[in-house]
């Protein structure tokens, strides 16, 4: 595999890794989350400007978990 990373830096990103508490680590997944989620929201409404809620959650429903969930809890074709 190919890295940008030094040896010497992969020590220390590693070593910061092990420090962190496994409550400090979901900490940090869940903040990834809402930030990953803001984002996705943030581009749906720039895709779907005129959509209202309901098909704001359809099309963030379908960009999560995929087109065939979004139509088995909507009810329509995705």
């Amino acid at each position: 595999m190919i890295s940008d990373t030094t040896p010497e830096a992969q020590r220390v990103y590693e070593a910061a890794i092990r420090a962190v508490t496994p409550a400090e680590r979901v900490s940090m997944c869940m903040e990834i989350i809402a930030v990953t989620d803001g984002l996705l929201r943030a581009g749906i409404r720039l895709r779907f400007p005129e959509a209202g809620a309901e098909e704001s959650e359809y099309q963030l429903l379908r960009a999560k978990y995929g087109k065939e969930l979004a139509r088995q809890v909507y009810g329509r074709s995705a």
